[in-house]
């Protein structure tokens, strides 16, 4: 399996998001948590099968979750560039692929 990396702004997202599933009841910070990581762990093994959002980008839907993961397959490594609740903007994350990574 490919490593993978979060960038800065979607590991942070993905931590606020654990914390607000966290104070909504007791242990769905938890389901959410597993919902992406096996998410991440089906992406790794199968890097091509997310559905494109742009060129670079692909995105994989999280099964109980309303979110996406947004990442780029890059030869060496998945760079997880959101993790992304369905009612938000579709391509606010766009910004943080400019610039060095």
């Amino acid at each position: 399996m490919k490593p993978y990396r979060f960038l800065e702004e979607a590991d942070a997202e993905f931590h606020e998001q654990i914390a607000y599933f966290d104070l909504q009841a007791a242990g769905l910070g938890d389901r959410f948590v597993a919902d992406v990581e096996a998410t991440i762990r089906n992406i790794r093994e199968y890097p091509e099968s997310g559905s494109h959002v742009s060129k670079k980008v692909r995105k994989r839907v999280l099964r109980v979750f309303k979110f996406n993961v947004l990442y780029v397959n890059k030869p060496e490594e998945i760079v997880i560039v959101a993790v992304a609740p369905h009612k938000r903007h579709p391509h606010y994350w766009r910004k943080r692929l400019r610039g060095p990574r």
